[in-house]
């Protein structure tokens, strides 16, 4: 409890302690936490309280009194007011380091029993942290008399129009500034989400980094009759453009992109990827990581660790488009791919086949289902690489059903990992944690755990 009461628009003076998952500074004020945007750890500041809850206060920095040596300029010029990166102001060696700190403080946080702090690698980097997102679904909206593509302002639904994402493949931030030119040739409405007028709410654009493909997703409202016309001007002059989608979506309380009203309005369904000497197949609504060349080292690692032989039979669960299950193809004896989406799923069949693996079932169904339906078949490996809230309890205890002799869990998430691992270690040893940087210049930290069965068991 607060020795004395803090009321909002006070000044405090702190000193940071650690960084916190969302990026943010964390510090104590009479042994109260304190989070404070954009500051770092070991620096002092004088901060304004803007929030005061029960048991934490939130606060803004007035006055830099002390600068970390880490701190750097950031290169994005909307970069304190979009909501898409979080550490553009932290030298991104320091960030690696942060990132393994944030998972070690997870499990110190949620994880029972004492974990050896040296089986914690250190966190993969990346050799090239700018440009890597490879796929941007960015809301379109007008601003004053033209049409801009942005972000929405950290911790709000304000639009902030920007002119390019330093983050984002440059060949996307380029389709985007033409795109959005031509919907004011064509006069084609943006959507207001004051009047619920308009017709384009959001623009998707993926590409396929080593093979060049472009595919463009329209996000609609509601229909316009001059949609043909700008993708005829789209493709034209962008011969890189391989497929354009429509999609009609016009459920502004849900968060999902896709539905099932979506149409193919010109080329082919999908864009295809090379990755590990394999093809695979994009679908609009497949999963795929957005950091290509991350994404590589990310299932070399979960191979790596997974230490495979030609007998054994594996899950991979949370599949996706099956990008796993395609590294290990050739070092097991069978797959058992399970995966939800649909789009996935038919993006793995078809990449199997270009592919020529016939070792792998895609499974359509949720992970439950799937482990459910292989009934007592003997599993030697499962793979994870679930959402952000993890595995869970239940999911946990339909593993130990199965009792294989090695998980290796890929997360996204270090606060629902550490909980996991409270349950899977009472009956697993954590052999080896690897922290992998996907999304440079984010507070979003990934990791690849290797798990052993007791032999107690």
């Amino acid at each position: 409890m607060m020795e004395q009461k803090v009321k909002i628009g006070d000044k405090i003076r702190l000193r940071i302690k650690r960084m916190g998952i969302n990026g943010e500074g964390i510090s104590y004020y009479q042994k109260t936490a304190v989070f404070v945007d954009f500051a770092l750890p070991n620096e002092e500041v004088e901060a304004i309280i803007t929030n005061v809850k029960d048991n934490y206060l939130i606060g803004e920095i007035d006055k830099l009194l002390v600068k970390s040596k880490d701190r750097v300029t950031p290169f994005c010029p909307v970069y304190e007011h979009c909501g898409g990166c979080q550490t553009q102001h932290l030298a991104y060696d320091a960030a690696l380091t942060e990132k393994r700190s944030i998972i070690l403080q997870a499990l110190t946080r949620y994880v029972g029993q004492s974990i050896d702090h040296k089986i914690i690698k250190r966190t993969i980097g990346a050799s090239e942290p700018m440009n890597y997102r490879n796929k941007a679904i960015l809301p379109i909206r007008k601003s004053g008399n033209k049409t801009r593509f942005g972000m929405f302002r950290r911790n709000s639904n304000e639009f902030v129009p920007i002119e390019s994402c330093p983050i984002q493949n440059e060949t996307i931030n380029q389709l985007f500034k033409k795109t959005v030119r031509l919907i004011d040739k064509h006069k084609i409405a943006a959507y207001n989400p004051k009047t619920k007028t308009g017709n384009i709410r959001f623009l998707a654009i993926r590409i396929s980094e080593n093979k060049k493909e472009v595919q463009v997703s329209f996000i609609m409202f509601k229909k316009h009759n001059g949609l043909d016309d700008l993708i005829r001007d789209l493709v034209a002059g962008s011969k890189e453009i391989v497929s354009v989608m429509e999609v009609i979506n016009n459920n502004v309380n849900s968060n999902r992109f896709f539905t099932n009203k979506t149409t193919l309005k010109y080329g082919k369904p999908y864009i295809t990827e090379s990755l590990n000497e394999q093809e695979f197949c994009l679908k609009p609504d497949a999963f795929f990581q957005l950091n290509t060349k991350q994404a590589d080292k990310f299932y070399l690692e979960m191979k790596r660790l997974a230490n495979l032989n030609k007998s054994d039979i594996a899950v991979d669960a949370y599949a996706g488009i099956a990008p796993v299950s395609h590294y290990i193809a050739n070092d097991c004896k069978y797959v058992y791919a399970i995966e939800e989406n649909k789009d996935a799923c038919e993006s793995a069949k078809l990449s199997l086949v270009k592919n020529g693996i016939s070792n792998v079932e895609i499974m359509h169904c949720s992970f439950n289902q799937g482990l459910r339906k292989l009934g007592k078949l003997k599993i030697d490996v499962m793979f994870f690489d679930p959402p952000r809230t993890g595995l869970g309890l239940e999911t946990i205890n339909q593993i130990l059903v199965f009792k294989p002799k090695r998980l290796i869990y890929g997360s996204c998430n270090p606060s629902t990992l550490a909980k996991d691992l409270d349950l899977l270690l009472k009956s697993y040893d954590l052999i080896e944690l690897v922290p992998i940087d996907m999304f440079p210049f984010t507070s979003l930290v990934e990791s690849i755990s290797l798990l052993e069965l007791k032999t107690s068991l």
